[in-house]
C-alpha cells in the first residue's frame, strides 16, 4: 500500500502565514503526489480561514474544534486514518494545546513533514525557534521545513529575513536564528507576496488551480472588443487575463520551486513536472 503523506503546518504566533502556507503551497503539494483531494484539518477556534477555500476542488476542509475536546484522541483518530492529509494549527494557547496531544501522545511520529511558517519579524523568528525546539525534542528525526512569508520580490530575502537567516551584509549580527537549527534542517522556501492569492480566496480556489484552468481567455476577450460588448464583460475577462498572468508567474516563482524543497527534504525519487 503506498504510503498517505501527512503533513503538519504549526507557528504559536498569529498572522504568520500558515494558512496561506497550507492552502497555496501544501494542499497542491499533496494533490499533486496521491492524486487526489487532500484533506486539511484547521484547528482553530477563532478563524476558519479554509472556508475562503470552499470551491477548490484539490482539497476537503473540516474544521476541528479544541477547547473542551480530547486532541489525544482527535489526533489519534485523524492521523491513524488511511489518507493524505495536512493539519493547520492556530495560533497562541490554540497550538500549544495541540502540540502538547501531539507529542505526549506520540502522534509526532505520523506527521511526515513539519512546515514553520513566519514573517519576517523579530517575534516571528523566535516563536518559529520555539516550535522548532519543541516539535524536535519530542521527535528528533522529524523533517521540517520553514517557509519565509510575504516574501518581497524586489528585497533581497536575507535582507528582509535578516533576523532568522542573519545580516550577510555585515551591519548587525551576521549569525540568524536559524544557526540554532540543526544543519539538516536549515531549509527553507519563500512564499512570495502576490494578489493571486489575495484574488484566489475571492474565487474559492488555489492560485495553483487558477493557474491550471484551460480556458482561452485571450481568445474571449478578442471576441468580446471585435464584438462590442458590454465594457464591464471586457473589463472582466480583462482582468481574468491578468490574473491568469499573476497565477502562472506565482507558479513558476513561488509554488514549483517550493515544491522541489519540499521533495528534496523528504527524499522523493520522482520530482513535481511543472506542467502536468
Amino acid at each position: 500500500m503506498e504510503k498517505q503523506l501527512k503533513f503538519l503546518v504549526a507557528n504559536a504566533k498569529g498572522g504568520v502565514g500558515k494558512s496561506t502556507t497550507s492552502m497555496q503551497i501544501i494542499i497542491p503539494y499533496l494533490f499533486r503526489m496521491s492524486k487526489k483531494s487532500v484533506c486539511l484539518y484547521e484547528f482553530d477556534d477563532e478563524n476558519e480561514d479554509a472556508k475562503s477555500y470552499e470551491d477548490s476542488r484539490i482539497v476537503t476542509t473540516k474544521h476541528v474544534k479544541v477547547a473542551n475536546n480530547d486532541m489525544r484522541d482527535e489526533l489519534q483518530k485523524i492521523l491513524l486514518k488511511d489518507e493524505t492529509l495536512c493539519i493547520d494549527v492556530g495560533a497562541n494557547k490554540t497550538a500549544s494545546v495541540v502540540i502538547t496531544a501531539l507529542n505526549d501522545s506520540g502522534m509526532i511520529y505520523c506527521i511526515d513533514l513539519a512546515i514553520i511558517p513566519m514573517m519576517d519579524g523579530e517575534i516571528d523568528a523566535i516563536s518559529a525557534l520555539q516550535m522548532y525546539t519543541t516539535l524536535k525534542e519530542a521527535h528528533p528525526d522529524l523533517k521540517v521545513v520553514f517557509a519565509l512569508g510575504r516574501v518581497n520580490s524586489s528585497r533581497d530575502i536575507f535582507c528582509q529575513f535578516d533576523i532568522f537567516l542573519g545580516d550577510q551584509r555585515g551591519f548587525f549580527n551576521e549569525r540568524g536564528l536559524i544557526d540554532m537549527v540543526k544543519e539538516e534542517d536549515r531549509v527553507y522556501f519563500p512564499v512570495h507576496d502576490s494578489d493571486a492569492i489575495r484574488y484566489s480566496r475571492q474565487f474559492g480556489s488555489t492560485v495553483w488551480e487558477l493557474a491550471k484552468i484551460n480556458r482561452d481567455i485571450d481568445t474571449e476577450l478578442k471576441n468580446a472588443i471585435a464584438n462590442g460588448e458590454d465594457p464591464q464583460q471586457i473589463k472582466f475577462l480583462s482582468f481574468k487575463r491578468s490574473l491568469k498572468v499573476d497565477c502562472l508567474t506565482y507558479l513558476e516563482k513561488t509554488i514549483n520551486p517550493a515544491f522541489k524543497v519540499i521533495n528534496r527534504k523528504l527524499n522523493q525519487d520522482k520530482d513535481i513536472k511543472i506542467d502536468d
